[in-house]
Formats: structure tokens, sequence, C-alpha cells
């Protein structure tokens, strides 16, 4: 405010004397003294006229540039702390992420372990369903020739010798030692003939 107000005084002033410069140069007898007087008062008035309003114009701009400048350190303040809040979050999210594949691969080994246990229990269940396989045919094949002796000592008895003959050929014991372990395939053939 009191920058406007030199300036107005000085303007004033300024203009005044240059008035008064035009007057005593148009007059009819101007004094010499009066003109150079007067001459001088309008170069001290017009120099603080301008001075005065080249210190307001740049005061104006540098307060323009004091306000872009400080805009500018709030910007990049705020950037800066965004930046800092997303490299943050960024941090969390892999920590985040490290501890859950930690986490993922533990859990797993353990379900890798337990399918080994699984299938360590499987075999041993199937081991032991050949082994008690092994062991009813085996039971089943002694019971089976008995059997057929008695079938055939029954058959001698009757009267149709033919008959027990025919007989004879078509029962046979399919194994020789009644306690002899069964291979994989001959009780996948055994299966697969039961019924037929």
């Amino acid at each position: 405010m009191k920058r406007k107000v030199c300036i107005i005084l000085f303007g004033t002033s300024f203009l005044v004397a240059i008035l008064g410069e035009a007057y005593l140069l148009n007059a009819a007898q101007p004094h010499i003294f009066s003109i150079i007087g007067i001459g001088i008062v309008v170069i001290l008035t017009g120099f603080l006229f301008f001075d005065s309003v080249w210190e307001y114009i740049s005061s104006e701009i540098s307060k323009k540039e004091l306000l872009r400048e400080k805009e500018a350190s709030q910007y990049s303040e705020k950037l800066d702390e965004r930046c800092s809040e997303l490299l943050n979050i960024q941090k969390a999210t892999y920590a985040a992420l490290k501890k859950s594949d930690i986490k993922l691969q533990e859990e797993i080994k353990e379900l890798s372990e337990k399918l080994t246990q699984v299938i360590r229990t499987q075999n041993k269940i199937m081991n032991g369903q050949a082994k008690a396989l092994n062991i009813i045919l085996n039971y089943s094949k002694k019971h089976a020739k008995e059997i057929i002796r008695a079938i055939i000592e029954e058959q001698r008895g009757s009267d149709n010798n033919s008959t027990t003959d025919k007989a004879e050929s078509e029962i046979t014991p399919l194994y020789d030692d009644p306690n002899a372990n069964l291979t994989v395939d001959e009780i996948a053939h055994l299966f697969e003939n039961y019924g037929k």
C-alpha cells in the first residue's frame, strides 16, 4: 500500500513538473534559471516515479516467484509423501507376500510329507492284502485238492468209471505246491478267470 501511495505521489509530482516545464517553455519571456530548475525537478521526479514503478513491478514479480517456489516446494513435498507412502505400501506388500510364500512352501512341504505317508500306508495295505489273498488261495488250493480226491474216490466207488476218468481229466489242481506264494500276475489271472 505504501508503494502505491509513493507511485501516485511521485507520478503526480512528475506530471506537474512536466506541465510546469511546458508552461515555462511556451511563456513569452522565459527565465532561464526557472527552466533549468523546473527541468531538474522534472528529472528528479521522473527518476523517483520510474524507480518506484520499477521497484513495485520487481517486488510483484519476486512475490509471484516466491509463491511459485512455495507451491513447487509444497507440491514436491506432497509428491515425496505420496512416493514414500507408495514405497511403504510396496514394502509391506512384499513382506506379506514373502511371509505368505514361506508359509505356502511350509504347507506344501507338510502336504508332501503327509502324501508320502499315505502312499507308504497304501503300499503296506496292498502288501497285506496280497499276503492275505495268498494265504486264502493257498488254503483254498489245499482244500481243493482234498475235495478233488474225495470226489475222485467217491466216483471210483460208483459204477460209472468212464465218467470218473472224464472228471479226473477235467478237474486238475491249478498249482502243485499248496504252500507256494502266488505272484501278482497269477493273482490277476485268478481274478480274471473267477466265475467263468
